[in-house]
């Protein structure tokens, strides 16, 4: 018994040493191998990015609480709350913006856009200074004249040039614009603010047909708030839209609650 040992000793010996040969013994040069196998094969296999959010200080989330970043993005915005693998959406974008700026860093498998956007194009900064300003002033109604009979019919050009942009990027996304929601309740106004809330309104509602109109027309969906914001307007029991403050830029956005109850319910349905 005692002759055998060594001999089984060695015979241990050279068969460890095989295995270590191979690779199946723990501190071999052969698992780091396996490894980046294994993280190359998870790379293959991980899913296109879902849903990116580009856009506006809607998209951004502007007044949904704390902000995040320089584009006054919040964690309340509707892409946040809907899961979004990026939010590119920025404080003041316009078309031009969102195609130069945001539309270059969505990832080409990216399989849901949203967008929101058009408000600016259309002067509705001007517009909300004017009028909350100086409601039965020159100033206001000229701000809604050149926003409603010039820049809206220039519109549509944009948008389209937007779903062209994202659709050359990402070829096989499913991109749904959005539209805004009115900010008044009329009828929980002064009777002296609602003449020019009045012509807002409609604003807006022209706003909204235009963006529905090219959206459809261009093959891309539409998710419609205005419906979820009604009874939720600046004048009503519980607004949804933060009233206007000079150098606030929360001013006439959606509250938290506006965008947890008003835009994520209506925009959740085409983020397949």
């Amino acid at each position: 018994m005692t002759a055998a040992r060594p001999f089984t000793v060695r015979i241990m010996r050279a068969v460890l040493a095989a295995l270590a040969a191979v690779g199946l013994v723990a501190g071999t040069a052969a698992l780091p191998a396996q490894a980046l196998d294994a993280q190359a094969l998870a790379s293959q296999a991980a899913p296109p990015p879902s849903y990116v959010a580009l856009g506006d200080s809607i998209a951004a989330g502007t007044g949904g609480g704390p902000y995040l970043n320089q584009c006054l993005q919040t964690a309340g915005s509707y892409p946040a709350l809907l899961g979004a693998s990026a939010n590119l959406g920025c404080y003041g974008a316009t078309t031009a913006e969102v195609i130069a700026g945001q539309v270059p860093a969505v990832p080409a498998r990216t399989r849901n856009v949203t967008i929101t956007v058009g408000a600016n194009d259309v002067g509705d900064r001007a517009v909300a200074t004017a009028c909350a300003t100086g409601p039965a002033t020159t100033a206001c109604s000229e701000a809604l004249h050149n926003s409603v009979f010039v820049l809206l019919p220039q519109l549509p050009a944009k948008l389209r040039a937007t779903i062209a942009a994202v659709r050359a990027k990402a070829p096989g996304a499913h991109i749904t614009l959005t539209g805004y929601p009115l900010l008044f309740t009329l009828s929980g106004l002064p009777a002296a603010e609602v003449p020019v809330a009045a012509q807002i309104n409609g604003a807006v509602a022209l706003l909204n047909s235009t963006i529905a109109f090219t959206s459809l027309s261009d093959g891309a969906s539409y998710a419609d708030v205005t419906l979820a914001f009604l009874g939720h307007g600046l004048g009503s029991p519980s607004p949804w839209i933060h009233p206007f403050v000079a150098g606030d830029p929360a001013s006439f956005h959606p509250t938290a609650t506006g965008y947890a109850l008003g835009y994520a319910p209506a925009v959740a349905p085409f983020v397949r």
